[in-house]
């Protein structure tokens, strides 16, 4: 149900319907804990069976590798390449996710001793995708097996061409998939309609643990004294960073993934922690905002297998190089992204009339097309409206498009596809390739079809909130218990609180120009509640005595002391 108010201006806050009695009964379990009985109610967990799975992070299916289409044809021909001594070619992607499973496949394979090789393309050169002169290249090396990862579902004419060049092709990917496959040995993707595979939400690094999984339960490898479980690390980070949803088995991998990370990580991601100047628990939030930008950096502006070698390192002093290297590729990406971010707005302001646009359009010689993706979603971020931004070069536009949830980007380019080279993607991201002559045209068309979709829609950020609490309701038990819903992320978000009529005991602007808003709140078992609110500092002059705010729990951590803190989402004086 939507939470009127006047002052809503800047996001909608919608109260999740409450939970049934009946669905109480069966979560009895937790029959003095009305709160927490609704976070599992809002989580679709109607049962103790079902929230305990949850909280102990058990698996409801069968993940037997196996069950994904074509795996016992791949894991033949793998395991034939490796007694043979054939030489194996790994073409991977240059993101987080391509990174990870480039190398998790790689040191799978090498645990049996087998040859191998591996690319990952240039994202400012070479784009997205296999690249013909790239498998000329493995058959001048004499490569007799090609492994992609994190691309090949739409490389229909290279792996014709790896055919025919007398190298057999095995595909892994977990991209949509058109009517048609391509005419690999075996296409390993949990979306292909034949596939068994109970879930079809596995990013590429969980492909790959998938396929070494199903590799180690044929045939054990001599040359590895680890279990299968210490490449989860690689997993929770390429989940993490390309906004895999973390339910089910995702969930399960990121959650043990983590633990490897806090108790014993790889000498890179140790080193990349200490750039980031992260310290305390890793979590799947600190995959998100610290260690997958700095490893995308390298890939957006450099070279990604740069990220690969500081994630493989055995040195300490070369995962402290890479990693200060990868630190100032993220400053520079930073920097470039904030240019890119100002121009992209005085561009899209051309073309934009408030009240009647629907849509912000950007594009320009001087973009880096690595960055054009950011800075759509910091455009789409910003005003709430789908964005659009392009490289321009050699008489195309080659670009991102970002977009809110009213608003399905990728069917929308489908409907301008007389007009594009080349697109892809999915409701909220997108990317493109256009005649620079059919820009005008295609700006029109798109804009003409947002008017017609947002028309009457209220275009303003959405807070779902899980509950509605009192003073009385915000416990050290329920800060605790936040923890049975970590790791959180896209499909299973952070719980988050709506507290009407909350006392304000004093309130401060801090961080630079006074952007974030410091609050204390009377309640607790100390007598007050201590919250920040990133990015609401210009409240401060509107919040009176009391205040309606939505929240996320959160524990502090600071000079070596922890306590209990409200992340304020929203925060606006009560009526």
């Amino acid at each position: 149900m939507l939470i009127s108010g006047e002052n809503t201006m800047d996001k909608k806050w919608v109260l999740a319907d409450p939970i049934p009695e009946d669905c109480r009964t069966k979560l009895d379990r937790w029959q003095s804990e009305p709160v927490l009985q609704q976070l599992f109610w809002n989580r679709k967990l109607t049962s103790e069976e079902e929230a305990m799975g949850f909280v102990r992070y058990q698996m409801s299916h069968d993940a037997d590798p196996h069950k994904l289409a074509d795996m016992t044809s791949a894991v033949e021909r793998i395991l034939d390449a490796v007694d043979t001594g054939q030489l194996i070619a790994i073409y991977g992607d240059y993101d987080v996710d391509g990174v990870t499973a480039t190398l998790l496949l790689k040191q799978g394979l090498e645990a049996y001793g087998a040859e191998v090789v591996y690319y990952i393309p240039d994202r400012h050169l070479e784009g997205y995708g296999i690249h013909s002169d790239v498998l000329k290249r493995f058959a001048e090396q004499g490569v007799d097996l090609v492994i992609s990862v994190d691309c090949g579902i739409s490389a229909f004419e290279e792996v014709q061409q790896s055919n025919e060049l007398g190298m057999d092709f095995i595909v892994t990917d977990h991209h949509q998939i058109s009517s048609e496959l391509p005419e690999a040995l075996a296409v390993i993707n949990p979306n292909r309609p034949d596939c068994e595979y109970p879930e079809n939400i596995l990013s590429a690094v969980g492909i790959s643990y998938k396929l070494v999984q199903a590799l180690w339960s044929v045939k054990s490898p001599q040359n590895s004294h680890k279990p299968l479980s210490n490449f989860l690390d690689l997993v929770a980070l390429g989940t993490v960073a390309d906004l895999a949803p973390l339910i089910g088995e995702n969930r399960y991998m990121v959650q043990a993934g983590l633990e490897i990370i806090n108790t014993n990580p790889r000498l890179g991601i140790k080193a990349l922690l200490g750039v980031s100047r992260s310290s305390g628990f890793v979590s799947a939030q600190t995959i998100g905002f610290q260690l997958g930008p700095r490893i995308n950096a390298v890939g957006r502006i450099g070279n990604a297998s740069r990220a690969l070698s500081l994630l493989a390192t055995k040195s300490d002093q070369e995962a402290v190089e890479i990693a200060q290297e990868l630190e100032k590729y993220n400053r520079e990406r930073q920097r470039m992204t904030r240019d890119m971010t100002s121009a992209a707005l005085e561009l899209s302001a051309k073309t934009y009339t408030t009240g009647e646009s629907h849509i912000l359009f950007a594009e320009h010689e001087d973009f880096h097309n690595g960055l054009v993706g950011l800075v759509a979603a910091r455009l789409c971020q910003e005003y709430y409206l789908p964005a659009v931004v392009g490289q321009r070069k050699e008489g195309y536009i080659i670009g991102s498009a970002r977009s809110i949830s009213e608003f399905h980007i990728s069917n929308a380019f489908k409907d301008c596809s007389n007009l594009l080279e080349k697109y892809g993607g999915h409701a909220a991201a997108a990317g493109f390739t256009i005649k620079q002559e059919n820009w005008t045209k295609f700006v029109e068309h798109l804009e003409s079809i947002a008017a017609d979709t947002l028309k009457d829609v209220d275009l303003r950020p959405v807070l779902n909130i899980d509950a509605e609490v009192q003073a009385s309701d915000i416990t050290q038990r329920l800060v605790s218990q936040q923890s049975f819903f970590e790791p959180s992320g896209i499909a299973n978000p952070q719980p988050i609180f709506m507290w009407r009529g909350a006392h304000i005991l004093s309130k401060r602007n801090v961080g630079r120009d006074d952007k974030h808003l410091k609050l204390k709140f009377e309640g607790g078992q100390n007598g007050s509640l201590d919250a920040i609110g990133f990015g609401l500092g210009d409240r401060y002059a509107e919040l009176n005595e009391k205040a309606d705010l939505v929240f996320a729990l959160e524990i502090n951590e600071w000079n070596g002391h922890t306590n209990e803190q409200l992340n304020v989402k929203d925060i606006r004086s009560s009526e």
